[in-house]
């Protein structure tokens, strides 16, 4: 009895204590759902304000976008009318016989704020081969360039005041320290370089910077043959002058030469020249028969005048040969320098009558 009397009691007391509950419940969540709506409210504003924020960011992000590919694509454009002009103007000095267009080509040049026009307009105005009117309205428009193309405008006055000393030597200067450095390096500056080193008739400098030119004009091609004529008069002149140094006997510059004309010679123009042939002789004459010898191997091979190869190959071969010391193998030994010596007379008259 007392058992069930405790229990009911217990079981008033706890739902007392749910009534109780869901009294401040009920209390509770008026406030709660006020709060949640001040809080949703506050969320609101703020995410109002990040999307504003972000929405105008990303706006602006784009019209900078935008305004920087116009510019990208009106500089790339301006870029790509200058280059196709430059490639105009030199075809026409280059390849045209009509003196007005090439004068129109030079003023056009006097216009263009380029590196690569007021080069060319240089090289117009040195190259005595050309009309005085041509070089005359070069001069005009390198003048003309020096006045709107402020950045190289000290560099101008003294490419033109180089120019009217006729002072090659400064004008290679110039044109090295501006236009030859890590950030700038133009076909065109080398092509010029290489022609003003030929003014100075220092053909193996000017074959070197022309190798240059004619390497940078493999990647962006602006001259046709010029370059290749220009390097084969550089071999034609240093083989020259090899040959008048071989006659007056300065055999050591003579094979300077020689070898300076057949660096980097492509095989069929080592065989015009036969220039394995011509170091045998020059060799021979310094007394280094070894040389000479192996010399004549190379200009069989590649086919060098080769029944005159082979007439001074077998002569050294022989002469090689020849050991002992006694009057009989002496006597041998200068017979057959004798006849080296006019299978080589023989040979340089043949290579130089060409």
């Amino acid at each position: 009895m007392k058992k069930s009397r405790s229990n009911r009691r217990l079981f008033t007391e706890r739902r007392l204590a749910i009534e109780t509950d869901k009294r401040r419940a009920l209390c509770f969540f008026p406030a709660l759902w006020m709060g949640t709506i001040d809080v949703h409210a506050s969320s609101h504003g703020v995410s109002e304000s990040s999307v504003f924020i972000v929405v105008t960011f990303i706006a602006a992000l784009i019209a900078v976008s935008v305004l920087i590919i116009t510019v990208l694509t009106r500089w790339g454009h301006k870029q790509d009318g200058i280059s196709n002009m430059m490639t105009f103007c030199i075809k026409y000095l280059l390849e045209t016989r009509n003196e007005v267009q090439k004068c129109e080509a030079a003023q056009a040049l006097g216009q263009v704020k380029d590196p690569r026009a007021l080069i060319i307009l240089v090289d117009l105005i040195n190259d005595e081969s050309a009309e005085e009117n041509l070089r005359k309205t070069a001069g005009d428009g390198l003048r003309n360039l020096s006045g709107i193309y402020g950045r190289y405008e000290h560099v101008i006055e003294e490419l033109i005041s180089a120019e009217e000393r006729r002072d090659h030597k400064k004008i290679i200067d110039i044109l090295i320290s501006n236009f030859e450095n890590r950030n700038r390096k133009y076909v065109q500056s080398a092509y010029v370089i290489g022609r003003e080193f030929m003014r100075l008739k220092e053909y193996a400098e000017a074959r070197d910077w022309l190798q240059k030119a004619k390497s940078r004009n493999e990647k962006t091609v602006v001259y046709v043959d010029q370059i290749s004529e220009l390097i084969r008069a550089c071999n034609e002149k240093l083989f020259s002058q090899g040959d008048v140094l071989f006659k007056v006997g300065d055999y050591y510059d003579a094979l300077e030469r020689y070898a300076l004309a057949s660096h980097d010679l492509r095989p069929g123009e080592k065989q015009r020249f036969a220039s394995h042939l011509r170091l045998a002789c020059v060799y021979y004459k310094l007394k280094h028969y070894g040389d000479a010898y192996q010399e004549t191997l190379h200009a069989l091979h590649d086919h060098h005048e080769t029944d005159h190869s082979l007439r001074l190959n077998g002569l050294l071969k022989d002469q090689r040969g020849e050991i002992g010391g006694t009057p009989e193998a002496d006597e041998r030994r200068n017979k057959l320098l004798a006849g080296i010596d006019d299978c080589v007379t023989n040979i340089m008259t043949m290579l130089t009558a060409k």
